[in-house]
């Protein structure tokens, strides 16, 4: 994990930018990397599920509805320093590496948006969300989607 996490410190000219919400995405509308699916109900043991995992150190639960997750946490030191360097943040404001599940109703069912990105705060006060897209892990994130019980879109 903490090599992956400097490498993609290190490697971030293909990244992207957007900027922080709380709302959820329409569908079709996710950031780059962010997978959907259509549930028939919401789905509280996904959430639960992703509530429950976010317990180790240096990990944030942040839950500011029912129908949004977020798990927060710390970079090792050298990957935080390079995120900092590179995406001109702040040390007051360390970045924070985000997976995050928000949901809403729609016409055609319960719309859940899978996502992961890294916060970096910056010293203007805003907040710069870098994505890293990964067929991988974009795979791997449908399949949880599917296995829960949902219609990847």
């Amino acid at each position: 994990m903490r090599a992956l996490v400097l490498v993609m410190g290190l490697g971030l000219a293909a990244c992207t930018d957007m900027p922080t919400s709380g709302v959820s995405p329409a569908a079709g509308q996710a950031p780059a990397g962010a997978q959907q699916a259509y549930f028939p109900a919401l789905p509280t043991v996904l959430f639960a599920a992703a509530s429950g995992t976010c317990d180790g150190p240096g990990q944030t639960l942040v839950r500011p509805s029912r129908d949004q997750v977020r798990c927060e946490s710390l970079p090792d030191p050298e990957s935080a320093a390079a995120i900092i360097l590179q995406f001109n943040g702040t040390v007051e404001n360390l970045p924070k590496l985000v997976i995050s599940i928000s949901g809403s109703n729609t016409a055609e069912g319960y719309l859940v948006t899978a996502d992961n990105y890294i916060n970096v705060p910056q010293r203007d006060g805003g907040t710069q969300q870098v994505r890293f897209p990964d067929l991988s892990v974009e795979r791997d994130v449908r399949g949880l989607l599917t296995a829960a019980g949902g219609r990847p879109i």
